[in-house]
């Protein structure tokens, strides 16, 4: 299968507003990122809005000319759905919210204790039966990640997603990723572009230098690396812009000293959505 280079993320759940606003404002955004190129969505089932992108995709579709196929749909299992042990009907859910006999991406959202390795297996039969075209994991470190590659599993994760962007690179994790041959999505790939991104001198330089802003020097930065960045916005102009990442190239010596700014630094912990972690 063939991943996207850039994916736009959906949620809006860490934003203030109604919800028929902050939901009028992501279908706009969505409009957008159609009416520009892009073509993959990341979702879950517990930013409460894949009914609203089913409907969405439905009617901006054909408005640009595109087939489900040509759109790159994930949606995820979370913590709550886990509980309940029974994948099968919660890909029906999601089928169903998204008006659609497939699902490109399905992961765990999180590698939830005690439950994510039996529902693992579930979602091989899953795959196998043709409702999703990939599973994947969430969220996960080494451990977790160890856990379900020596497990028994008969599919191996296409896709691990977690939070990746120049301030934490985790390359323990990264190697254990390309080892295994599984590809790797970042959320939070700019790092939510917080005030020391953007006022970080390295990034204003190299930004100056090739005429770029931050933003696309971190998405270039992901890209080169051969990993799928999200990013999320509601701004048709940041959007465009943050499309615009494919018309020049960072140096191996640029790479490394973006490299040189980890300091582990997590802006989602996981303890507050994964108990026992």
């Amino acid at each position: 299968m063939e991943i996207p280079k850039l994916i736009l993320g959906t949620s809006t759940n860490d934003l203030r507003g109604d919800k028929k606003t902050l939901d009028k404002t992501l279908v706009n955004a969505i409009d957008t990122a159609l009416k520009l190129g892009i073509r993959a969505f990341d979702s879950a089932r517990d930013y409460d809005n894949e009914p609203l992108l089913g409907n969405a995709f439905k009617k901006l579709g054909p408005k640009y000319g595109l087939k489900r196929e040509d759109l790159y749909i994930t949606t995820k299992v979370g913590n709550s759905q886990q509980l309940t042990r029974n994948m099968s009907a919660q890909i029906d859910i999601s089928l169903q919210n998204f008006q659609t006999d497939y699902i490109d991406l399905w992961m765990l959202h999180w590698p939830y204790p005690g439950y994510f390795l039996d529902n693992w297996q579930e979602m091989e039969d899953i795959y196998k039966s043709g409702k999703v075209k990939a599973i994947g994991l969430c969220n996960c470190r080494e451990r977790h990640l160890d856990q379900l590659i020596f497990s028994g599993l008969t599919v191996y994760p296409t896709v691990v997603q977690f939070e990746y962007h120049p301030f934490r690179t985790v390359p323990m994790l990264v190697d254990l990723c390309k080892d295994f041959k599984i590809h790797i999505q970042a959320y939070s790939s700019l790092c939510c572009m917080l005030p020391f991104v953007t006022e970080n001198e390295l990034l204003q330089t190299l930004a100056k230098k090739h005429g770029k802003t931050i933003a696309q020097i971190i998405l270039r930065w992901h890209i080169q690396q051969n990993v799928t960045p999200i990013f999320r916005s509601f701004n048709p102009e940041r959007i465009k812009s943050n499309m615009d990442v494919f018309d020049f190239e960072l140096t191996d010596e640029e790479m490394t000293q973006i490299f040189s700014l980890n300091t582990d630094y997590k802006f989602h912990p996981e303890s507050m959505n994964c108990p026992g972690f």
